[in-house]
């Protein structure tokens, strides 16, 4: 029997926002819109494609042939424009057009006709055989329908079209631990049934099983995520176990992995209906970095740069919301402590990341991933500091319970990240600081831009 390919197209929410905007500020009547996306081609597994977008044009009025209530054509040279500067190798293209009309619209035998032929061509008259992507909705920009064409024109199949935050599919499932379940939130009702579905099917790549990404576990854990994909190269070692729910001088005896550590965790909670996949390893391993790709949330919660900086870089590829968890301790002069944790939320499909807006020491970064003559040579050089940083087990839970707050709105749809969040929480001011993400924004930031 052969397995058929799962396609979809997600459009950040933000994104989408401008993108329909504009379609509808183009419209002086009741015409057809049309824009153009060109999108790259992930493959997340062997039967698994994800459109991501790059780009987007919505033309103005003088682009058009002609334009009216029952159809629209473009003109010649603007789409010789188009894929002339914006078609890349490694890129597909989107149509996206309007029916006039409320509810599911319907493709017509116009759309049809032109859509073989359009499909057939970009695929036959460039190296690389782009596909096409087309959507058609209602005149509200709210109903819809997508497909995907082959390369030959010939036929097309359904396409999942998203424009939220997560891209998640709920599918109920009839087993004998649906009771516990229900019993187990039942107090959590107030945020509505689908939400509680989401966060139940919400696939997780958690990197970094420490002080904080252990507490951050257990507590999304019992908020109803069940789902995992683990990271972490370190063992648990004596000085672990002043921040680390629930692990023991056992553990550290039998040199338990940290990421076999919080699986146990996780385990503890869901002792059948859970899934957990755990790998010893940095994210900078080959095999880290496809499992997390397959994440619908990818939270980072690690003492060091480089892990971070991959972390991210991982997200902007793959488009998948990311969650950035660190604290800091130091001491003034007067020797009184002065303790931070930060929960750092870059916008989904760019923006400003972790690294444009200097949130991560890129130096820092390029030290860790350096020979170990090179970083001996930084550390003399007052680099880098000669201790790990300190941590306690309080100011790790203030950072992980406030990402699963953030995490359970996200979630939910009553908090909005969508231009992102930088949070620091202060001690012992006991303050929060919420810097303004306007400007974290970097045009020329090679990463993201």
């Amino acid at each position: 029997m052969k397995t058929t390919t799962k396609n979809s197209l997600h459009i950040p929410p933000q994104m989408w926002a401008e993108i329909k905007d504009y379609l509808l500020k183009s419209r002086r009547g009741n015409e057809e819109v049309f824009c153009v996306i060109f999108c790259q081609r992930q493959q997340i597994s062997k039967h698994e494609t994800r459109y991501i977008p790059k780009t987007w044009v919505v033309p103005s009025a003088d682009c058009y042939e002609y334009q009216t209530s029952s159809g629209l054509v473009l003109k010649q040279d603007f789409h010789t424009y188009l894929l002339e500067n914006h078609l890349e190798p490694e890129l597909d293209i989107v149509h996206i057009h309007t029916h006039v009309g409320y509810g599911i619209p319907d493709f017509s035998y116009v759309d049809d006709r032109h859509e073989s032929e359009y499909a057939q061509f970009i695929s036959s008259n460039f190296s690389k055989k782009h596909r096409l992507i087309s959507g058609v909705f209602d005149q509200n920009l709210q109903s819809y329908q997508f497909r995907i064409w082959d390369k030959k024109g010939r036929k097309f199949q359904e396409l999942k079209f998203c424009n939220l935050l997560f891209d998640i599919a709920y599918h109920p499932k009839n087993t004998d631990n649906n009771l516990i379940d229900d019993l187990m939130f039942n107090r959590q009702k107030i945020f509505g049934e689908g939400n509680q579905k989401l966060l139940n099917q919400l696939k997780l790549g958690l990197i970094g099983c420490g002080g904080i990404g252990a507490i951050f576990t257990e507590l999304l854990g019992r908020l109803g995520v069940k789902n995992w994909v683990l990271i972490d190269p370190d063992k648990l070692e004596t000085v672990n176990l002043n921040r680390m729910p629930g692990a023991t001088p056992e553990m550290v005896q039998q040199q338990w992995y940290k990421v076999h550590y919080v699986k146990h965790l996780i385990k503890k909670i869901y002792p059948q209906g859970s899934s957990v996949k755990t790998i010893s390893a940095t994210i900078e391993t080959e095999l880290a970095q496809q499992e997390i790709a397959s994440c619908d949330l990818i939270v980072v919660a690690t003492d060091n740069h480089l892990s971070r900086k991959t972390a991210q870089e991982i997200a902007l590829k793959y488009m998948r919301p990311f969650v950035c968890l660190g604290t800091h301790i130091d001491v003034k002069s007067d020797n009184t402590p002065r303790m931070y944790c930060r929960i750092t939320i870059p916008p989904l499909g760019g923006g400003w990341c972790l690294m444009c807006g200097n949130i991560i020491n890129l130096q820092r970064a390029a030290l860790e991933s350096a020979p170990n003559e090179i970083h001996n040579i930084a550390a003399s050089a007052g680099y880098l500091e000669g201790v790990n940083d300190p941590a306690v087990f309080w100011l790790n839970s203030i950072c992980a319970s406030t990402a699963v707050g953030i995490i359970h709105g996200m979630v939910s749809g009553f908090m909005n990240v969508d231009s992102g969040i930088d949070w620091i929480y202060d001690f012992p001011g006991s303050e929060w600081r919420k810097t303004d993400t306007e400007y974290l924004h970097n045009d020329d930031c090679y990463f993201c831009s």
